[in-house]
């Protein structure tokens, strides 16, 4: 067992998260803006910062894991400071803690709205891959309605690129992604029933919002000895949605 550290932990999948690495006997060190070991807001630099060093304070030189689930919703610039920028800041910042420990797991939280939303426009996912948060910032009232999915989106893109490196794997530290779908968390309970109600637009095969705890079970698994030959994979965990909406479209062979 080792020490973990998991942002937005106040939050529904992070609260769920927690306790489920603490029953496993893991050591858990929380972040989030409230109810949490480490209190920092993950918006701007010096709130990573706060992060950053409130984990390495706190964990003594010990990591052995991160989750990255700290993540809001909706059309405000600060969705892709958050989702994207923020979740970054946490992988790649926490990094060599891990690495130092002798490795470990680093998981991102994406999104199914990555695959399933209609007319995600990809040049808000370039410009927020491109590094420039002031110009993903700028982007995103231009592109009402899809800043979410796409800073999932360039989440995503980026654990794939990166796991596969010498920083990263080579270096033991196992980086991956889940894509999970309709969940019922606080952030998601004023939408449930429209959601579930979209029929073919957004189907859920299952017949009902995932729960916190379904998620956190996925993530345990990916934190534990059980997931060691993980590396750079997205893991879609969304009661079919994703599978209903694009069948054919993945696997895909290689062009």
């Amino acid at each position: 067992m080792g020490t973990i550290a998991v942002t937005g932990a106040a939050g529904g999948i992070g609260r769920a998260t927690c306790t489920r690495l603490e029953a496993d006997g893991h050591r858990v060190i929380g972040v989030d803006v409230r109810d949490a070991d480490v209190i920092a807001d993950l918006r701007d630099a010096a709130g990573r910062a706060a992060m950053l060093d409130g984990v390495a304070r706190a964990c003594e030189g010990g990591l052995h894991g991160v989750i990255a689930g700290a993540g809001v919703m909706g059309d405000d610039p600060d969705v892709v400071s958050i989702n994207y920028f923020g979740a970054i800041a946490t992988l790649d910042g926490l990094r060599p803690l891990i690495a130092q420990s002798g490795g470990g797991a680093a998981i991102a939280i994406s999104s199914n709205s990555t695959t399933t939303q209609p007319g995600l426009p990809n040049a808000l996912v370039d410009v927020i891959l491109s590094g420039d948060e002031e110009a993903a910032r700028d982007a995103v009232p231009r592109n009402r309605g899809n800043a979410y999915a796409a800073s999932k989106l360039a989440l995503a893109r980026w654990v794939r690129h990166h796991a596969v490196t010498s920083d990263w794997i080579g270096a033991g530290v196992q980086l991956n992604a889940i894509a999970p779908g309709l969940i019922h968390t606080p952030m998601t309970v004023n939408d449930v029933d429209w959601i579930m109600n979209l029929g073919d637009v957004f189907p859920v095969p299952i017949g009902r919002p995932g729960k916190p705890d379904e998620i956190a079970s996925l993530l345990a698994y990916l934190c534990s000895p059980d997931a060691t030959f993980f590396c750079g994979s997205v893991i879609f965990v969304d009661g079919g949605t994703d599978a209903a909406t694009r069948a054919d479209d993945w696997p895909a062979p290689r062009a």
